[in-house]
């Protein structure tokens, strides 16, 4: 069992939740729901954190909203407070290049605290990526079925034969997780099938609930991480909100 499934298992039972909350605090130029004052990403994501950790498992910040924004201090300072609340933070970064590039995200993704990352198999050094991060103690998630409607030609092409999600997940059987979404672009078959392939001991997020239009009745037994963001960070009340996904989250 890798060190991030087990920290993974701690914080779900301590939490009695798969739910993951999606950190994109995008600016008021970017986003017309934004209730962000003073453009203040720092204190936006320290508040959602104060809010609703007790309601879940994970994090999940967004590389495109807060690394051109927020400096290491400030990346290690809300790793501490997802940490100390027993959570577990995901770099959502879709790291995609060659080994020495991919090595040097990763290794300041643990230097700033994360627990795992994303990635992009586009370059196809999937393997490699995997040992690399264990070798760091980082996690890692690979993208294999995205939530997105373009996502569809992860479907639609083929390797030797084999739908393109499906070899991936063949690929990253020793990841931490892939990333499934739960939008009409997967059907239930077709995430029966990844389950089926990497087994019930990895854990499978899902992005595409809530705002996306996505619901949670797809998903099959095993680990799994149910991330949901707009439709709870936006929201008029983030703690009674997280509350209720938490609560209709079965495991």
């Amino acid at each position: 069992m890798s060190e991030f499934l087990q920290k993974y298992l701690l914080a779900r039972e301590e939490k009695n939740s798969i739910l993951c909350i999606g950190l994109d605090p995008a600016l008021p130029e970017l986003r017309k729901e934004n209730t962000m004052p003073n453009n203040d990403i720092m204190g936006f994501c320290t508040d959602i954190i104060e809010k609703t950790s007790s309601h879940a498992s994970a994090f999940k910040l967004n590389s495109q909203y807060i690394l051109f924004n927020l400096d290491m201090g400030q990346l290690q300072e809300l790793n501490q407070k997802i940490h100390t609340s027993g959570s577990i933070s995901i770099l959502d970064h879709k790291l995609s290049d060659i080994g020495s590039s991919n090595l040097a995200a990763i290794h300041s993704a643990d230097k700033a605290g994360f627990d795992a990352i994303t990635f992009s198999p586009f370059a196809g050094n999937i393997k490699e990526a995997i040992g690399q991060c264990h070798s760091n103690g980082v996690g890692i998630f690979v993208l294999t079925l995205m939530s997105n409607p373009e996502a569809e030609i992860q479907k639609e092409f083929s390797i030797s034969g084999i739908p393109q999600y499906q070899w991936i997940a063949t690929e990253a059987k020793d990841a931490d997780g892939l990333v499934v979404g739960l939008t009409e672009n997967a059907t239930e078959t077709e995430i029966q099938r990844i389950r089926e392939i990497t087994g019930k001991e990895t854990i499978l997020l899902y992005p595409g609930v809530g705002v996306q239009g996505g619901t949670a009745n797809k998903i099959p037994e095993g680990n799994s991480l149910v991330s949901i963001g707009r439709r709870i960070i936006y929201s008029r009340n983030p703690a009674q909100k997280a509350r209720e996904f938490q609560q209709s989250l079965r495991f």
